[in-house]
């Protein structure tokens, strides 16, 4: 398999060692019928004296995160199918289970994944960004939206996640911007809706430039919008806790891009926040703040009049960094 068309597999070096330090850590979201929002992240840090996997979770009710090391002898990831396993906690396109060294335990079906359509102008939701080589930070997106089926037990409560709805993504590299804004959610009125915008800080051969990407799930396409498709993105305001943004459309809409005439109004907030380790030259030595209870209203505009507009709660922010270098 061609892993530059299969961002959702493993990228990383097959010696799980790196000189220079990597990361590679995969995103799974839950939500349950009933609101209750969780989020999972396995992935592996890399280094030349000191390899290692890891499992960190997010409960989006209290905000609590916790974070559990494995010896990188017990990470193990196949292709054909796709999966991941660390220890005896296994992650997959159709399931999750969890248990072992965890505070979380259970098993849950996902069904009918949505894949976010790769070509060979647009390997994965980066688009042409995705053959550079050098890039400190990747991007792919691995579901956009799907159904759940089972429960998982915290402790002595047990959460019921039938006809929930869930979200995969994922990110390598080296290590994570050092200003970013990143929001998602899939927890609309729809189930078959679901949306992402991440707006970063870019090294770029000795200078940087302010990147974004983005996509909005309408059930029937996916539209897309990203500096590579020409879109315009202005920050209207920021401050920790919320960020209003729209996003202008550029160019006749090839590829289900957001085209000229077409505008996009994102308003995100939230409450509570997490704090989740993230990679800085591979080590997990960096912390930032996440939420996954945060409230975000979509709004999709041609010509001025509004072809779609939703607003869901149990969604995922950050707002990292310095948003000065964003704005």
């Amino acid at each position: 398999m061609n892993r530059l068309f299969a961002p959702h597999v493993y990228q990383g070096p097959r010696s799980l060692h790196h000189k220079k330090g990597y990361f590679e850590g995969w995103y799974y979201k839950f939500v349950s019928e009933a609101n209750r929002a969780y989020a999972i992240i396995p992935g592996v840090s890399l280094k030349k004296d000191r390899s290692f996997a890891f499992i960190q979770t997010i409960n989006g009710e209290t905000g609590k995160t916790t974070y559990t090391e494995f010896p990188i002898e017990e990470f193990n990831t196949t292709e054909q199918p796709f999966s991941v396993s660390i220890g005896k906690n296994l992650f997959s396109y159709s399931f999750v289970e969890l248990g072992d060294r965890l505070p979380v335990k259970g098993t849950l079906d996902l069904i009918n994944p949505r894949k976010y359509k790769i070509a060979l102008s647009r390997p994965g939701i980066m688009g042409w960004y995705r053959y550079v080589p050098v890039m400190e930070c990747y991007h792919g997106v691995v579901s956009t939206g799907h159904q759940l089926s089972g429960s998982l037990e915290f402790g002595s409560e047990r959460v019921d996640f039938q006809n929930g709805s869930g979200y995969i993504e994922k990110d390598w590299g080296t290590s994570f911007p050092s200003s970013y804004i990143w929001m998602q959610s899939n927890n609309f009125e729809d189930k078959h809706h679901s949306f992402m915008l991440s707006v970063a800080r870019i090294p770029w051969f000795g200078s940087h430039f302010r990147g974004f990407l983005g996509f909005l799930d309408l059930g029937s396409h996916i539209l897309t919008f990203s500096t590579y498709t020409g879109a315009k993105l202005i920050i209207e305001s920021i401050d920790e806790k919320s960020v209003y943004i729209t996003v202008e459309g550029h160019g006749p809409g090839w590829n289900n891009s957001l085209k000229k005439g077409e505008l996009l109004r994102i308003k995100a907030s939230r409450e509570s926040v997490g704090q989740l380790l993230a990679p800085a030259t591979g080590s997990m030595d960096r912390r930032i703040g996440e939420s996954i209870d945060a409230e975000i209203s979509v709004e999709y505009l041609r010509a001025g009049e509004v072809l779609y507009e939703g607003k869901t709660r149990n969604s995922g922010l950050e707002i990292v960094g310095d948003s000065g270098e964003l704005v």
